[in-house]
């Protein structure tokens, strides 16, 4: 999830345009620098919108004070950080000497926390800015592209396995084998390619058609909060260490067909980012990913037998670790 970079520009948009604050440019002269704030009168006292540091907030407070009270003007100063590391600020703020009302975002997740903010609406205004700024699940800027023409693929591979077959309910094992159906004997003969092939074919429609709704919701929202080369990439890991791991753990001769290698590990990128923006995440979410969970385990356990529940493990496991390294790296 890229972080937004002008959040600060999009609230004072805001504040200018919605909410009606003013500009105020103060001359701090004892620091050779302006102070740009954005007040409102409000009752008897005037709101003070203050976008500042850690390293200015003191003295720029002090001034602001100055300023309003030698005109005999009550103020309220609001404090607004925009920072990469809030846990970090945050405490540091608490132990300075002086602290007035603060607001703290987070740069990169959009994440907020307040101190003494009196204002619940002002408060609230700033939240629903910054969500509608930072949010990504299901966003019209970015489209699901590569997830839809997976889906493609699969249901053109389906129905033309299905015509040779004579059969589109239900294809034959020796039509799968001859497709390139995971069958570990003869991986181990130096037939590699099916380990990647075998994700596109199904055993029957309703195989397929649990898997292509799976894809579709679960590799629609990682898709539109990673880039398309992480989102390849995440899904290439995903066939070769799921199909690889079930052939390195558990050698059988029972075709591996079908999308559950993919889904499972966007299931896994899936939890990640739920929990890592979980509070803006409704957990109805939460509910939503581990219902496509079960409904997967129930395909794979009453519905077919050919998924296999060591690839889907290993799947998930690879979209853990794939999301949670985007994660560290992209900090």
């Amino acid at each position: 999830m890229k972080k937004v970079r002008n959040i600060k520009n999009i609230l004072i948009s805001y504040f200018e345009k919605e909410i009606n604050l003013n500009k105020l440019i103060l001359p701090f002269e004892e620091h050779n620098k302006e102070i740009n704030i954005y007040i409102k009168e409000i009752n008897d006292y005037i709101l003070c919108i203050n976008f500042t540091s850690l390293t200015s907030y003191i003295n720029e407070n002090r001034y602001i004070d100055s300023y309003f009270g030698s005109r005999g003007i009550k103020c309220n100063i609001i404090n607004i950080f925009v920072v990469d590391d809030l846990e970090n600020v945050k405490n540091t703020y608490f132990q300075s000497e002086l602290y007035e009302e603060a607001i703290f975002i987070n740069q990169k997740s959009g994440e907020i926390e307040c101190f003494n903010v009196h204002s619940v609406g002002f408060l609230n205004i700033i939240k629903n800015v910054v969500e509608k700024s930072y949010t990504r699940f299901f966003s019209r800027g970015k489209n699901n592209h590569l997830t839809m023409f997976i889906i493609l693929i699969s249901i053109i591979i389906y129905f033309i396995i299905g015509n040779i077959n004579g059969n589109i309910v239900s294809i034959r094992d020796e039509v799968l084998l001859w497709a390139g159906g995971k069958i570990d004997p003869y991986i181990r003969d130096g037939e590699y390619m099916r380990i990647f092939i075998s994700p596109f074919l199904h055993k029957n429609f309703l195989q397929l058609l649990v898997g292509v709704i799976t894809l579709f919701f679960a590799g629609s929202i990682v898709e539109k909060n990673i880039s398309k080369v992480n989102y390849i990439i995440l899904i290439i890991c995903g066939i070769f260490f799921g199909n690889f791991s079930s052939y390195l753990l558990n050698f059988s001769k029972v075709f591996g067909v079908g999308l559950y290698v993919i889904n499972y590990c966007l299931i896994g990128a899936l939890f990640i980012l739920a929990f890592k923006y979980k509070s803006r995440v409704n957990r109805l979410f939460f509910v939503f990913i581990f219902s496509f969970i079960v409904l997967n385990l129930l395909n794979s356990v009453f519905l077919s037998n050919n998924i296999d529940n060591i690839g889907s493990l290993a799947s998930f496991i690879v979209g853990l670790v794939f999301m949670k390294g985007i994660d560290l790296i992209n900090r």
